[in-house]
């Protein structure tokens, strides 16, 4: 994953890499620590062989 930027007064959506939307797509964070955490928590439920894994971005929703 990579690094966070610069606090600042954004906030954060999780974006699909299909652009699709979803239950995780409609949620915003009031930081990019809380989006990251958010994806940790998804991730940590796949193994590495999980076909149906979807990729997810942190975008600033501002």
């Amino acid at each position: 994953m990579p690094e966070a930027p610069s606090p600042n007064n954004n906030s954060y959506v999780l974006v699909r890499s299909d652009g699709r939307s979803d239950k995780v797509t409609a949620l915003t964070f009031e930081s990019y620590d809380a989006a990251y955490n958010e994806l940790e928590r998804y991730y940590r439920d796949f193994c590495c062989s999980d076909d149906e894994k979807i990729e997810y971005t942190i975008t600033s929703s501002d």
